[in-house]
């Protein structure tokens, strides 16, 4: 009796022995496989643009609050500089002035036109008077001083005349530069003074206010963020996956505000260069279907496919050693090319039929 109880324990023992020792195994199948890059990002709007200040000046007024709506030309912002708008009001008077200037009833032309007559109808008084002596001089009625006289006279009120017109050309010439200088003054303090007043770009909504009333803005600082256009998706993709995306490829966006959900999208755009800023480049992708209550910033994960196989033939993950090798059932080595890769399952595209048997390495 107790030879018997001592062989059942030993039969015992060797059968978990030999439990202990025996391999995990299993074969290749067949499964639909899906490789994808992770990248994580936030939305963002596809027009969206910083209001930048190209001036120097208090705020004034603040006309916009954050999620207002925004047409192209409304007012967002004014500011307020004194200095400046005392140059414009000076180079509005200057203006005026020189236009009063060329006209025919300016003091200035005035005066000229009065000499004008004046010359004119001396010259005419003394070319008659020229012309009766030349008439008499030849009947020796008048003296030949006399004529010379009158000549002399002629000649010199015709001269008079004649540097008088010029004086008026020039003159006028003179205030037509005046008026033209005047002029582009104005409209470069006009241009200046424009930029005190801060208009929206296009269409949009007001995803940031970085100003408040009262405030210096100084020239190049941002006041505010504007959100345009369609919300896409802002993927940061890591170096060594970058040349694995393309323009067109599926992408799936899971929001923060949405989870366990994923939505449809396709990338649009890969940026050519390394965001030193996020250090990764940048790709968007745009949204195929509807997603209802977007807003710009939230975070997102999405994943890409960059490739797909109906029915691969697959092994476990686990099973795969380095430099794609495999453990055969009897112990062997054996190396296998691989295709598509994911934490789960390894693509066997050569070296591995359906019926071959590999062991889980280190579970003999």
């Amino acid at each position: 009796m107790k030879t018997k109880k001592i062989l059942n324990t030993l039969f015992i023992v060797s059968l978990l022995f030999t439990a202990c020792h025996r391999k995990e195994q299993t074969t290749p199948q067949r499964k639909d496989l899906v490789d994808a890059v992770f990248a994580s990002g936030n939305i963002t709007m596809s027009n969206s643009y910083l209001v930048i200040s190209q001036t120097e000046g208090y705020l004034q007024k603040k006309l916009v609050s954050e999620g207002d709506s925004v047409q192209p030309g409304q007012l967002l912002f004014q500011l307020l500089n004194e200095t400046s708008q005392s140059q414009l009001e000076s180079a509005e008077a200057a203006y005026q002035k020189a236009q009063g200037n060329l006209r025919e009833t300016s003091p200035v032309l005035q005066k000229l036109r009065q000499q004008e007559i004046q010359l004119s109808n001396q010259m005419r008084t003394d070319s008659a008077n020229f012309a009766r002596y030349q008439n008499l001089v030849g009947s020796n009625a008048v003296s030949r001083a006399d004529y010379d006289r009158a000549r002399l006279a002629y000649e010199n009120s015709q001269s008079e005349f004649w540097a008088l017109q010029n004086t008026i050309t020039e003159t006028q010439r003179n205030l037509k530069l005046e008026l033209a200088n005047a002029k582009a003054n104005l409209v470069s303090q006009q241009e200046n003074n424009s930029n005190f007043s801060i208009v929206s770009r296009e269409k949009g909504v007001v995803l940031r206010c970085l100003k408040e009333s009262g405030e210096l803005v100084k020239r190049g600082e941002t006041i505010a963020e504007i959100g345009a256009g369609e919300f896409i998706a802002r993927l940061q993709v890591a170096e060594e996956d970058i040349n694995r995306i393309a323009t067109g490829q599926d992408a799936f966006v899971e929001l923060n505000t949405s989870k366990n959900h994923a939505f449809r999208a396709k990338i649009s755009k890969i940026y050519p260069a390394f965001d030193t800023q996020d250090q990764s480049f940048i790709v968007e992708a745009r949204f195929t279907e509807p997603v209802a209550g977007l807003k710009a910033g939230t975070q997102l994960q999405a994943n890409i496919v960059v490739g797909e196989r109906k029915q691969a033939l697959v092994v476990p993950a686990k099973y795969l050693l380095a430099n794609d090798f495999v453990l055969t059932d009897s112990g062997e080595k054996k190396q296998v090319a691989t295709g598509i890769k994911n934490a789960d399952w390894v693509e066997i595209t050569g070296g591995l039929t359906e019926n071959e048997e590999i062991v889980l390495p280190g579970k003999e």
